[in-house]
């Protein structure tokens, strides 16, 4: 009602104004009027009615004027500049005719994307006439008058509509402008139809479903308000609510699909069942794939799921990685469960899980990852994509050299055997193996103080991830550096275990040697494994197991061990998410029951190939496949995000304050 009462005081002022000729008296008083049928939906024809009865006989009938040309009677300081006055992308049309009564302007940093705490006023019409220390903050709205030459005029000053390009003042949008924005996409057969004919036959919506179906397009956004303004359906686009294009434009959980009832593409709740195409089913197959190769690794594959949902579910990173970290718990439990019992295949008294190397790296591998998240967040796209070719690369070529080495060696020593006559191939058979619980409770006996270790320092960053501090306070900075003091605590209880061993037992081959220096140097590079993972976003599983095998562990103790690593991890960022509502159950349960199977088939299948073939060099190659994997796609991925930033003129420099929040 107040739409239809303003459009026709708007019919009412301009037509007794303008001086027009007949023509354009009957053209513009027909705009008007389809304007108000196309917005109200036949609500607004008597308005027009109305409208036409009582006030066109006050145009002139016998002079021509151009519509921009105003008589000097036209602007009325209460009613008509608020009407009139357009928005601040058309105040080159107001030059000689500037209203004189403030409107409200938002200041927006959403296209800029500033570093500043606000947009600095200005003493004059000029860029370089700052006003000392005074500034509009962003997302704040101020008051001011368009000054027509690209300027907003306010108490405190002149500030500019545009930066480098870039819109920073953006008028509020009146309920005629909101109508108006919608009406055009209307008119123009953009995304929004309203259908007339069915709604005269089926009747007339209500103003609910107008507002739910049509009434969100159109309206004037920012990032500050676009949920209330646009609703979870519609995004903020270039200021306006529009349709979406594709799912990353959505909310997290929601996908960009087309709405036949609705006329155009919204956003709504993914779901896996009733979005199911070929690119879900390739999805599957692939992390199948992928499953396999990192049960024999060892791994979680994380490097390799993340692309995949990024590249093929169209996911955004919010929604890709917590889903990514239910995939990769589920498939180090199996692989805990199934290594738990085991025991060294060269030492039988040492349990295939190397514990002590747990109890030591673990610490120091937890505050790297800490310690590398916080990097990633100041540094620009680019520089990371470098630093994840160089990583990768380097440990590409190390697995897949000691591999291939190891390869050899094998088929050397098989070659051997069957020359003096022995079985080359032993006799075997696949054998489903599953958790030797009694053998775990006397390994752990043997070890409980290392498992101890390994407990509390999990805890304690369980408890840590819950009790967040505000960034950058004391508190936050505080707790930041008493979890370094924590690992290093726990790093060093660690060493006092180790050091009570070093007169008992010497280093045999196969395990790692620990002596007084490589107790301080291995958590080092753990601490630098982790940094790494944390900061390429990879995670530390996929450099811990070229770490150990460089280390000289054997390539089974290096599968259990990194598994263990990659449960330990994993299990944390799983349960935050969890808790915190990221994951989506649906694509969870399905794709996670995959990696289950695929995990448990994987481990199976090794171990048959390890029984008959004597091919240990299987799991070292396996690393490589999934550090090669992991290279190429997640090099895609940032290659596409440095374009983007380029294309869109993004600050390609350092961001201290990101780390901040802002």
């Amino acid at each position: 009602q107040e739409w239809a009462a303003s459009a026709n005081e708007v019919v009412r002022k301009r037509g007794a104004s303008l001086q027009l000729g007949p023509r354009q008296h009957a053209f513009g008083f027909s705009a008007t009027l389809l304007t108000c049928i196309l917005l109200l939906g036949g609500f607004g024809i008597a308005n027009g009615v109305v409208a036409k009865s009582d006030h066109g006989h006050e145009l002139d009938q016998g002079h021509h004027q151009q519509s921009h040309h105003r008589s000097p009677g036209w602007f009325n300081e209460d009613e008509e500049i608020a009407e009139l006055a357009g928005t601040p992308s058309n105040h080159e049309s107001l030059r000689g005719s500037r209203p004189v009564r403030e409107e409200a302007y938002f200041v927006d940093n959403e296209e800029l994307d500033a570093k500043s705490p606000g947009l600095g006023y200005r003493a004059s019409p000029v860029v370089k006439d700052k006003v000392g220390g005074v500034y509009a903050a962003w997302g704040s709205k101020v008051m001011g008058v368009d000054n027509g030459d690209g300027w907003l005029k306010t108490s405190n000053g002149y500030l500019p509509y545009y930066v480098h390009g870039k819109a920073v003042v953006i008028k509020f949008a009146t309920p005629e402008e909101e109508g108006s924005s919608l009406t055009s996409q209307v008119q123009s057969g953009g995304a929004s139809h309203i259908n007339y004919n069915e709604a005269a036959q089926n009747g007339m919506r209500s103003w609910e479903e107008l507002e739910r179906q049509q009434g969100h397009l159109g309206r004037w956004c920012t990032a500050h308000n676009h949920l209330k303004q646009c609703s979870v359906s519609f995004v903020c686009k270039a200021g306006f609510c529009s349709e979406c294009t594709i799912s990353r434009d959505c909310n997290e959980k929601h996908a960009c699909e087309w709405d036949a009832s609705a006329g155009h593409r919204i956003c709504i709740p993914r779901s896996l069942t009733r979005s199911w195409t070929w690119r879900e089913t390739v999805c599957t197959v692939l992390i199948v794939v992928t499953a396999l190769l990192s049960a024999a690794a060892g791994m979680g594959g994380g490097g390799v799921y993340v692309p995949l949902l990024l590249l093929l579910l169209g996911f955004s990173t919010k929604e890709a990685i917590p889903l990514s970290q239910a995939m990769i718990v589920g498939g180090a439990v199996v692989n805990f469960i199934m290594f738990c019992g085991e025991r060294h295949p060269e030492h039988n008294h040492r349990p295939k899980i190397d514990y002590d190397v747990v109890m030591m790296l673990n610490p120091g591998l937890a505050a790297g990852v800490t310690l590398g998240v916080m990097c990633n967040l100041v540094t620009p796209q680019w520089f990371i994509v470098v630093i994840l070719i160089v990583t990768l690369v380097l440990a590409l070529q190390k697995s897949l050299g000691k591999g291939i080495q190891q390869f050899k060696r094998e088929s050397k020593q098989l070659a051997e055997k069957a020359a003096k006559g022995q079985s080359a191939v032993p006799a075997g058979s696949v054998k489903i193996r599953f958790a030797d619980i009694p053998s775990f409770f006397v390994l752990a006996q043997e070890n409980s103080r290392p498992l101890s270790l390994i407990g509390g320092c999990w805890l304690v960053f369980l408890a840590c991830n819950f009790i967040r501090a505000p960034s950058c306070t004391t508190a936050y900075w505080f707790q930041r550096l008493s979890l370094v003091g924590i690992c290093l605590f726990f790093t060093m209880s660690g060493q006092t275990t180790i050091r009570s061993r070093l007169s008992s037992k010497g280093t045999s081959e196969g395990m790692m040697g620990w002596t007084e220096s490589t107790l301080w140097l291995y958590p080092l590079m753990a601490t630098v494994a982790g940094f790494l993972g944390g900061f390429l976003g990879i995670g530390g599983g996929i450099i811990m197991g070229p770490l150990l095998l460089e280390l000289g562990m054997d390539a089974p103790a290096s599968q259990a061990t990194t598994a263990m690593f990659v449960f330990l991890s994993s299990s944390l960022a799983a349960i935050q998410f969890m808790v915190l509502g990221k994951s989506m159950p649906e694509f969870a349960l399905w794709f996670t029951a995959w990696v289950v199977v695929s995990t448990f088939a994987g481990q199976t299948v090794i171990d048959y190939i390890l029984q008959r073939w004597q091919r240990s060099s299987l799991i070292v190659l396996s690393i490589a496949a999934i550090i090669a994997g992991s290279l190429c796609m997640m090099t895609a991925i940032g290659a596409k995000d440095i374009y983007v930033d380029i294309a869109r003129g993004a600050d390609m420099g350092f961001k201290p304050m990101n780390l901040c929040g802002h």
